[in-house]
């Protein structure tokens, strides 16, 4: 299995839907009545709400947007509508939802709201493909809906700035197995335009929090494909790649910019986890892109690759509105960032730490991260006074990790290289620290504390998460967390084990201890032969 298969989602090429709905949509388009709650709506659909309860007599989209209630499935046929989703009420629990899903190969284009859920919430969209729109998903004070298996792709105009919006307090929200796609420009010299925004970077009562974005691809956005200004949301298995796409008139015709972003005062402790940030782009002022930037408190960081990037893998820089202080940054790949030549020596490499005159940076810890390859060994760079960090066992260049197949494709679509797992015999096998030990006495049960909690997450009550599953040193036992008090340093765990003083805690692992690096070894053959 390459790496790619690991980390990254299988998303629809462009005009396609995924197979797992194309399949889904033939089996119902041969049930001609629906079932208890389900409606049937067309491009053309000109029937009551009681009629299109049969698929032969469907209503339309608006007409669906109305009267949908909870409960109720509404079933896009086959064609391209010029109507957005915007349902009128909302479901009730998730088992009780308001469901449209695509049932045939269906398209929504040119409209002004792609999905437009206002102030509703438990409504899930499936399977559709949007194009062209004037905004695409918008998701304002709503809670618990879940949007999967769609695409979002192009522009109507240049009026609005992001592209998708999760905002105003919205909470508990799902966004799965999407691809989101070109949408940004350059006006004036200036790149702007976003694929998707949760929050807002300069709100102080913004609190769209325990959001969860989730086996996505994103590519070609303006400013940044990705932000998120609240806390404890989380991003995973993502692809995220801004490589130079844009028309903006300088050398070489096309620009890109930076992959994902924290930032804002509401923003913190949001878990980016097993997603790959590559290929940022240089944006129209040429003062390079980033893979992934944090500019807010907090957050967790691991098991990403970055890989390509024009200026740092991971950047985490000071703002005025917020400050990157105590983030947990571990067990990373990055890989041949920062060889975009027009940018700053002080911004290029692996990790970079940017004091932009708005104070320093304190208390952020990294360990346990492979840093190879990067612009002229490069592994951690700096501008301005950081403050004190806790930087420690890193693979920092020097010899080679052992990379499966470190070729960089020629396309940055192509997510099956680099394969950057390791291979036997690597050095990063074994080598990773733990990353807390065990504090206070011998001991056994279900409560342990630790010397720091701040590395692991416990499912921050968002529904269908679970907290890591967790090891400790020399034993192979694993238990799962099921909550952390970050103030205390206390985890509880869902089984009991025995600890010792001192005793190290690391996620599950294999072999003697962790490995350095985003792919723990899962026995890899022999090195390849040079090719």
């Amino acid at each position: 299995m390459a790496a790619a298969d690991r980390v990254l989602p299988m998303v629809p090429a462009a005009g396609a839907l995924p197979a797992r709905v194309a399949c889904a949509a033939a089996l119902l388009l041969v049930a001609m009545p629906a079932g208890a709650g389900d409606h049937y709506v067309s491009p053309s659909g000109v029937a009551t709400w009681s009629a299109s309860a049969d698929s032969r007599t469907p209503c339309s989209l608006d007409t669906a947007n109305v009267r949908a209630q909870a409960g109720d499935t509404v079933l896009l046929q086959t064609g391209t509508y010029t109507t957005g989703i915007e349902p009128a009420g909302s479901g009730r629990a998730e088992a009780e939802p308001i469901a449209y899903r695509a049932v045939g190969p269906v398209v929504v284009a040119g409209t002004r709201y792609a999905i437009h859920l206002d102030g509703v919430s438990y409504v899930s969209v499936e399977g559709v493909d949007f194009r062209d729109c004037e905004q695409f998903l918008v998701i304002r004070t709503g809670h618990h809906n879940r949007i999967s298996h769609c695409r979002f792709e192009g522009r109507r105009g240049e009026s609005q700035w992001m592209g998708s919006w999760v905002h105003e307090s919205s909470t508990h929200n799902r966004i799965q197995s999407c691809v989101f796609a070109r949408f940004g420009w350059v006006s004036g010299g200036d790149d702007k335009g976003v694929l998707l925004d949760i929050g807002y970077d300069d709100s102080t009562t913004d609190a769209s929090d325990g959001n969860v974005v989730e086996d996505c691809a994103f590519h070609g956005g303006g400013h940044h494909l990705l932000q998120v200004c609240g806390r404890r949301n989380v991003v995973r298995r993502s692809y995220l790649h801004n490589e130079d796409w844009m028309p903006c008139g300088r050398t070489g015709g096309r620009c890109g910019n930076r992959g994902a972003m924290t930032i804002g005062p509401m923003a913190g402790q949001n878990l980016f986890e097993g997603n790959r940030f590559a290929f940022a782009g240089t944006p129209p002022d040429d003062n390079g892109a980033d893979g992934l930037v944090l500019r807010s408190p907090g957050n967790i960081v691991r098991r990403n690759l970055c890989y390509a990037n024009g200026a740092a893998g991971i950047a985490l820089a000071s703002m005025q509105v917020s400050r990157p202080e105590g983030n947990y940054v571990y067990a990373n790949t990055l890989y041949r960032n920062g060889y975009d030549a027009e940018v700053d020596s002080f911004w290029r490499g692996g990790i970079s730490f940017g004091n932009w005159g708005h104070g320093p940076m304190p208390g952020n810890v990294v360990i346990n991260n492979v840093l190879h390859g990067n612009w002229s060994g490069a592994a951690i760079t700096g501008y301005g006074e950081a403050g004190p960090q806790q930087i420690r066992d890193n693979w920092t260049e020097g010899d080679a990790p052992g990379f499966a197949d470190d070729r960089l494709p020629e396309d940055p679509a192509d997510a099956s290289r680099p394969d950057l797992r390791l291979i036997a015999g690597s050095p990063c096998i074994d080598r990773g620290v733990f990353l807390t030990r065990v504090s206070g006495t011998a001991g056994e049960g279900t409560v342990l504390k630790v010397e720091d909690a701040g590395f692991f997450y416990d499912g921050w009550g968002i529904p269908g998460e679970e907290g890591d599953l967790i090891q400790l040193e020399d034993q192979t036992t694993t238990t799962r967390i099921i909550r952390v008090d970050y103030e205390e340093s206390v985890i509880a765990l869902a089984t009991p084990l025995a600890w010792r003083p001192g005793q190290g805690v690391s996620l599950a692992y294999r072999g003697a201890a962790p490995d350095l690096g985003a792919l723990e070894y899962e026995g890899l053959p022999e090195p390849m032969p040079d090719r």
